[in-house]
């Protein structure tokens, strides 16, 4: 079984076209750091390289696609829309699973909206139970679980919350006799460790970090995948948590990789490899020997 997992493109909306009754809430402070702490230009050819990402996914032909939140820069519709434009070749996919992170809810305006859910709630789709969480079972031999962890914050608080509930349900769905004798991955925006192997911090991280990795290692998830840091790493198992966890980084972040991730699982155990953008050749490729690629250890 073949995954490929990508994150955090932020389509991010001209500043100049955004109407000035969407600044009055947190969109604000998005605004200055796109103004004043540079991330304007960091973003400048996230539609241009995820044009690429999504041609480079179309000829890999992977088994299934991953997607782990933040489309927009500010939950705008306008970036939505562009988002939808850029990737509508895989919305007709049932090879793919996506969530919200939390630039999608970066506003309580934006999740009452439901622009994110009418554009892609199909990617939400489960074999199992009405989610959450959303379960697919890949093939014979894979099952994929996936959580949503994003939702409107105040202004100084950027963390997610997976919820007393949907732990709840997460531990239930890992005692159903249908994930029997396959790999169990995990799939969430927020991760539950940051590369040094420590928990994030409480205003940008997982707020119930530790819960869920316990219900993970017990309930025998092998790999947990995530986004919303944008620097790419592998924080192999025994090195701060009981199960590797994986993030691709963001695609589309000039300052970091702009990579992705392949996931390939089989009898032997799970491997990870990763392609990166070239951006003389404008496209993706195999990012030969990435850090933490290769065969990933058991749960410690």
């Amino acid at each position: 079984m073949k995954i490929a997992h990508f994150s955090d493109i932020h389509i991010t909306a001209n500043s100049s076209a955004i109407p000035w009754r969407a600044m009055l809430s947190k969109r604000i402070v998005g605004w200055l750091n796109l103004q004043l702490l540079g991330r304007k230009g960091d973003f400048r050819e996230a539609a241009s390289i995820t044009s690429a990402l999504v041609e480079d996914l179309r000829e890999l032909q992977a088994d299934h696609i991953l997607f782990t939140g933040d489309l927009s820069g500010l939950a705008l519709d306008s970036e939505f829309e562009e988002a939808h434009r850029l990737l509508e070749p895989l919305l007709s996919s049932d090879r793919i699973t996506g969530l919200p992170g939390n630039h999608d809810f970066y506003v309580p305006a934006a999740a009452r909206a439901g622009t994110y859910d009418r554009l892609f709630g199909v990617w939400e789709k489960s074999d199992l139970a009405e989610p959450p969480p959303i379960v697919r079972l890949l093939g014979d031999d894979v099952a994929l679980i996936a959580l949503r962890d994003s939702r409107p914050n105040a202004f100084h608080d950027s963390s997610g919350l997976v919820g007393a509930d949907q732990l709840g349900r997460l531990e239930k769905v890992l005692e159903d006799p249908a994930l029997e004798g396959r790999r169990k991955l995990l799939a969430l925006h927020y991760g539950p460790r940051r590369s040094s192997g420590e928990p994030d911090g409480r205003l940008h991280g997982l707020r119930d970090a530790e819960a869920l990795l316990s219900i993970a290692h017990e309930g025998g998830i092998e790999l947990v995948l995530h986004g919303h840091l944008h620097n790419r790493f592998v924080l192999p198992a025994g090195d701060g948590t009981p199960i590797t966890i994986a993030n691709p980084g963001s695609a589309t972040h000039s300052r970091y990789e702009r990579a992705y991730h392949i996931i390939e699982t089989g009898a032997e155990g799970i491997e990870l490899s990763a392609r990166r953008y070239d951006p003389d050749a404008g496209a993706f490729a195999p990012w030969e020997n990435a850090p933490g690629s290769g065969a990933l250890p058991p749960p410690a």
